[in-house]
């Protein structure tokens, strides 16, 4: 596959014209409210990764959940955007949740082809990617169409070649990774193995502890380097008047 031609950072060429094509989406908090509470909260989800004692800071990873509406994509697409914020730091956020994509309502732009026809060989990275307002973050998105075998995608050699050369072209280059729940599907567990890191999305007082219980060990414990409780109302986040869920605790 021709991958690194699509790959050069900030090369307007190869985005051609794909890229958002309106107002992004109100719950990507690290665009629009930077300074909130809880962006604050995704800042601290992003130093721990940073800064996690005795293991090297992780450049692959997944991020899923348990089940479906926990907010996963949420987590993945913020957290994406604070690391790109970094001063040296560039991320390509990759959407493996190729049954049910939701990216493109976050980031504003058609459904296009992405990761599924890259495995099936008949796109290239470079005819796929999209640009976003956000400075150093591009998406690769999951498909047009959702194809009638995707955890065969996902297990395909192309898959694991795809996420092996555009983590190691660049030093400074995180990929966030969002997959489908785990409880719906086997395709996190079939993700796992290729990720440095694993975060857990579980959304407050609507994940049961046994479909969390039951989700979290399917997946390799060394990788689970922490646990997202979202949707938390408490009362720093009350002040600043959110009328949304918020991203409230991290446990590592």
């Amino acid at each position: 596959m021709k991958l690194w031609k699509a790959l050069e950072k900030q090369d307007e060429e190869y985005f051609k014209e794909a890229a958002s094509t309106g107002k992004l989406d109100d719950h990507l908090y690290m665009y629009y409210m930077p300074y909130s509470y809880t962006a604050e909260q995704i800042r601290k989800l992003r130093t721990f990764i940073f800064h996690m004692p005795d293991r090297e800071v992780p450049r692959v990873i997944m991020i899923t959940s348990a089940l479906p509406a926990e907010g996963k994509s949420l987590v993945a697409s913020n957290l994406a955007i604070s690391i790109a914020k970094g001063e040296d730091q560039h991320v390509l956020l990759v959407e493996c949740d190729i049954r049910k994509p939701s990216l493109h309502t976050l980031f504003k732009y058609p459904p296009s082809k992405g990761v599924v026809e890259i495995i099936q060989g008949k796109a290239e990275v470079a005819d796929c990617l999209i640009k976003t307002p956000i400075d150093k973050l591009t998406i690769l998105p999951a498909a047009k169409e959702a194809p009638p075998n995707p955890s065969e995608l996902l297990e395909s050699k192309n898959m694991k070649s795809l996420i092996k050369e555009v983590s190691e072209r660049y030093s400074d280059r995180f990929i966030i990774i969002d997959t489908s729940p785990i409880q719906a599907t086997v395709d996190p567990k079939i993700l796992a193995g290729q990720v440095d890191a694993i975060i857990m999305v579980s959304r407050y007082r609507y994940t049961r502890e046994a479909d969390f219980k039951m989700a979290l060990e399917t997946l390799p414990k060394d990788k689970v380097i922490g646990i997202v409780l979202n949707a938390v109302d408490e009362l720093p986040a009350k002040k600043y008047k959110y009328k949304k869920y918020n991203y409230s605790k991290y446990y590592s």
